[in-house]
């Protein structure tokens, strides 16, 4: 809901809190918080240089629910890209963001090949102890089948369109 309120108008609204420096530095300060928190859940050493009650409040840092600091790290990175990222930008029509292009479009079909994809992953992760060629492998492969059934599925509707139909032949 709140990326469809920025893309039909939202963003145009909020412009003036969008392109204020408080926002901006909020903004960056909360990244490198959550950078931070981060490195924190993954390494307990560093996790233990902070109080209890501020590390636990971050981790384990749970995808299961949304988080309203998940939430807040999604609107300040939608913020930055907004401010950061004209619309009308060229970069945006380059080759290489066509898979990504082709995923949004098929992104039902790609989400539920992504639910299966983390079973397998993970189960695929468990098995080899969860090593970082292993983590690669999987991340890699995951994206590249999820990229693979969309662009399969784009071509698939192209197929299933009929052909047009031919003019009437004059009767002379």
């Amino acid at each position: 809901m709140f990326g469809a309120w920025f893309a039909l108008g939202g963003a145009v609204e909020s412009r003036s809190v969008i392109k204020s420096k408080v926002l901006l530095y909020f903004g960056l300060a909360y990244l490198v918080f959550s950078l931070i928190m981060t490195m924190a859940g993954r390494f307990p050493d560093f996790g233990a240089l902070f109080p209890h009650w501020l590390y636990s409040t971050f981790n384990p840092n749970d995808k299961t629910n949304l988080a309203p600091y998940r939430f807040l790290h999604f609107v300040v990175i939608v913020i930055l890209v907004i401010r950061f990222v004209p619309k009308d930008w060229p970069g945006l029509e380059w080759k290489m963001f066509d898979p990504v292009i082709v995923c949004g479009q098929q992104s039902l079909a790609v989400f539920c090949v992504g639910v299966f994809l983390s079973f397998v992953g993970h189960f695929e992760l468990m098995m080899s102890s969860g090593s970082l060629l292993a983590q690669i492998f999987v991340s890699v492969a995951g994206i590249a089948i999820m990229t693979i059934v969309a662009y399969y599925i784009s071509w698939s509707k192209k197929q299933d369109k009929p052909l047009p139909k031919a003019a009437p032949a004059k009767a002379g």
